[in-house]
C-alpha cells in the first residue's frame, strides 16, 4: 500500500463520519455552507489542539477553558495599549502559566487531573478579578476591525490563525525532538524516561502549548467581539473534549495527530452549525454530538480490536512457520 493509501486508511473513520455529516447537512439544510460553519467556531478548534497535546502526553488540562476566559479578559483589560499588543501579552502570559503548570505537575508527581482542577478554579477567579465581576468592553469599537478583515477574500484573521496553528503544531509534533518526546511520554512513559527523555521538559512543553493555545482562542474571540465576561467559555472544555475524542485522540496517550484534531473539529463544527441553521435548540446539538461521540468511540474500539486480533494471528502464523 502506498504512503497516501496508508494515510487515508489511518483517518478513514473520521473521513467517513465527516462525509456523512456534510451530506446530511446539505440534504436537510440547502443554505448550508461548510466554510461558514468552520469559521464560526474556530476558537474551539484552537483550544482543542492545545488540549490534544496534553492528552498525547498522557495528561489532561482541565484548566484550558478557564485560561481562555482569563486571557480574553486580560486582552480587553489591556486594550487601551492596543488590541494586538494586548493579545500578544495575554498569549505570552497564558503560555508561561501553562509551563508553570507542567513544571509543577512533573515536580510534585501529582495527577494533572487533580492539579488542573485547582488551576481551573484559580484562573476563573483571576478572570473575575480582572473584570471586577462584570462584562468589560473595549473603549474604541473600531479597534476590533483589524480582526474582521478578509484575507484572500474568504479567510478571516481568526480562521487563518487556526489553520496556521494546526499546520505548525502538526509539524512540531511529528518532526521535532520535543514533539517526539511528548509522544514517547504519553505512549510508554517509564521506558521513555529510562531512555533519557526529560519528563519535566516534556510536561512544560505540552502544558505551555495548551496554555498558549487556550490564550489564543480566548484572546482572539474577545478581541473580535470587543468584550469579555467572567462567565465566558463555560462549555468550551466539553466541546474541546468532544472534538479530540471524535477526531481519534487517545485518552491513554501517545496516539493521534493534528489531522485527527482538525477532522474532529470539522465534524463537530459542521454538525453544530447545521443544526443551529435549521433552528434546532442548543440541547439538540449537544444531544447529537453526544450520540456521534459514542458511535465514533465504539467504531474506533471495534477497529482497534479487530486490528489487534489480526496482528496476533499473523504473529502466531510466523511463530508456527519458524518453529
Amino acid at each position: 500500500m502506498s504512503d497516501v493509501g496508508r494515510w487515508f486508511q489511518k483517518y478513514l473513520l473520521q473521513f467517513v463520519v465527516l462525509a456523512i455529516v456534510i451530506a446530511s447537512m446539505y440534504a436537510l439544510y440547502p443554505n448550508f455552507h461548510v466554510e461558514t460553519s468552520i469559521e464560526r467556531i474556530m476558537p474551539l478548534g484552537v483550544v482543542a489542539a492545545g488540549l490534544a497535546v496534553t492528552m498525547i502526553a498522557g495528561e489532561f488540562d482541565l484548566s484550558i477553558a478557564s485560561m481562555a476566559a482569563f486571557s480574553g479578559a486580560l486582552t480587553i483589560w489591556l486594550s487601551p495599549i492596543g488590541l494586538i499588543p494586548a493579545l500578544l501579552i495575554a498569549i505570552v502570559v497564558g503560555t508561561l502559566l501553562g509551563m508553570v503548570q507542567g513544571w509543577a505537575i512533573a515536580r510534585l508527581g501529582i495527577s494533572s487531573l487533580v492539579f488542573t482542577i485547582g488551576t481551573l478554579i484559580l484562573f476563573r477567579g483571576l478572570t473575575w478579578v480582572v473584570t471586577s465581576g462584570v462584562s468589560i468592553r473595549v473603549s474604541d469599537v473600531k479597534s476590533t476591525d483589524v480582526f474582521r478583515v478578509d484575507i484572500l477574500k474568504f479567510l478571516s484573521p481568526l480562521s487563518l490563525t487556526g489553520i496556521v496553528i494546526f499546520i505548525l503544531l502538526g509539524i512540531f509534533l511529528a518532526y521535532t525532538r520535543w514533539g517526539r518526546e511528548i509522544y514517547a511520554l504519553g505512549g510508554a512513559r517509564n521506558e521513555a524516561i529510562a531512555a533519557g527523555v526529560r519528563y519535566k521538559r516534556g510536561m512544560m512543553v505540552a502544558f505551555g502549548i495548551s496554555g498558549g493555545l487556550g490564550a489564543v482562542g480566548g484572546g482572539m474571540t474577545s478581541a473580535l467581539n470587543g468584550s469579555a465576561s467572567p462567565t465566558a467559555f463555560g462549555s468550551l472544555l466539553l466541546g474541546a473534549l468532544a472534538v479530540v475524542l471524535v477526531g481519534g485522540i487517545s485518552l491513554s496517550g501517545g496516539r493521534g495527530t493534528m489531522v485527527n484534531v482538525f477532522l474532529g473539529f470539522a465534524i463537530i463544527a459542521i454538525l453544530s452549525a447545521g443544526l443551529a441553521g435549521m433552528g434546532a435548540k442548543a440541547f439538540v446539538a449537544e444531544l447529537f454530538t453526544g450520540v456521534l461521540l459514542l458511535v465514533v468511540l465504539l467504531f474506533d474500539y471495534l477497529i482497534r480490536t479487530l486490528s489487534e486480533r489480526d496482528r496476533k494471528k499473523r504473529l502466531k502464523k510466523v511463530a508456527i512457520s519458524t518453529a
